[in-house]
């Protein structure tokens, strides 16, 4: 009996020890995600997958995740961090060779890029005496849209700018103008030949015919800003203006490509152009971009539009989106609009929210940033 007990002793103590240093051998965490790029207050699932690959069981896993601030249940709205508490914590149990999957439905309210850091784990040994810890630092990223402005103007004023384009597409089936007659020579299509002005001049002629117009535009976002305090709303709205813009070219089916003069965060490189597209792929290009913008400036307004003009040519038609106007942007439009021989859209964000929203909406910023330093505090 005593030389049983006494094995057992050795044989616990061992294992004890064993699973003290090696409670995490093995032992892996994975962050994932079903979606990269999503809509504010869109849902989307996140993932945390435990494996125990060794035969040893793990009876006391106790994981902390760090999770972006601001996220939520997508089920109840709550948010995930709670105060004091750094991120979400859930304590668990593996056998050996087992696989849990931790699936959460939530969402992240604000526009920006976002990231799931990785956990931290405290191991129980395998008597419930002592614990280890240890870090899996990951960088999982998530990109949030910005939202469309949530009024009208930026349709009325793009339908007074561009309104003619979808007029003369709608009214031709091909967008030509028939601006001359010529002879027919035998190589242009039988149906060019106008019938009526070859017998009035008693030989065969065709139409000579150019383009109605450039179905085509060129967005300038401009992130240059001198308003204090205002800053950072005033561009929020103005990446809403963008995203509502881009969006009413899309419903128009007029091409458009992207210049910005700001700051992008992230893998999508050197972001200050956007070449001329169309369709669901060129406007989620564009999102992102908007997405990941920072407040920051990665060339002055001069030189941003001295980069627009070696590029542009009579014809095109420019929108400029802006959280204000100066008279230095007014001048540069001036000069951009000679360039091309057509009137430059100009969207001011100050201007289009005037200063009843302006003000509404900082005290809206105000009540999220005292709640946010509640929370930190509590």
């Amino acid at each position: 009996m005593i030389l049983f007990l006494t094995v057992l002793a050795v044989v616990l103590y061992w294992v004890e020890k064993y699973s003290v240093v090696h409670g995490l051998d093995h032992v892996s965490f994975k962050t994932s995600l079903d979606k990269m790029l999503v809509e504010p207050d869109e849902p989307f699932t996140w993932t945390m997958t435990v494996k125990n690959e060794k035969w040893m069981l793990v009876p006391y896993l106790r994981v902390m995740e760090f999770v972006p601030r601001g996220l939520r249940f997508a089920e109840t709205d709550k948010e995930v961090e709670q105060k004091g508490i750094m991120g979400l914590r859930s304590v668990l149990y593996l056998a050996g060779r087992q696989k849990t999957e931790l699936v959460r439905s939530v969402k992240l309210p604000e526009r920006g890029r976002y990231f799931f850091r990785g956990t931290s784990v405290e191991c129980g040994d395998f008597l419930g005496v002592q614990t280890s810890l240890d870090n899996y630092p990951e960088m999982v990223e998530i990109v949030v849209k910005p939202k469309a402005y949530p009024h009208g103007e930026i349709s009325l004023l793009l339908g007074g700018y561009l309104g003619d384009y979808a007029v003369r597409n709608s009214l031709f089936e091909d967008p030509v103008l028939t601006i001359g007659f010529r002879e027919y020579t035998g190589r242009e299509p039988f149906r060019s030949i106008s019938w009526t002005q070859s017998a009035r001049h008693n030989r065969l002629l065709v139409k000579q015919q150019e383009p109605v117009a450039d179905l085509s535009c060129t967005v300038l976002l401009n992130t240059e800003c001198s308003r204090g305090k205002y800053v950072s709303m005033l561009l929020e709205q103005t990446y809403s203006m963008v995203r509502s813009l881009c969006e009413e070219l899309e419903k128009k089916k007029i091409s458009y490509d992207f210049y910005t003069n700001g700051t992008i965060a992230g893998a999508m490189g050197n972001w200050k152009r956007v070449e001329e597209g169309l369709g669901a792929t060129h406007l989620q290009t564009v999102l992102e971009g908007l997405g990941r913008m920072t407040y920051d400036v990665s060339e002055s307004l001069d030189t941003f539009f001295m980069r627009v003009l070696k590029g542009a040519h009579g014809g095109n038609s420019f929108v400029v989106v802006t959280p204000a106007r100066t008279e230095r942007l007014d001048e540069l439009v001036a000069g951009l609009a000679e360039r091309t021989g057509r009137s430059v859209l100009v969207i001011s964000a100050e201007e289009v929210m005037g200063e009843e929203e302006l003000k509404r909406v900082e005290q809206e910023n105000n009540k999220k940033e005292r709640k946010l330093f509640d929370g930190l505090e509590g």
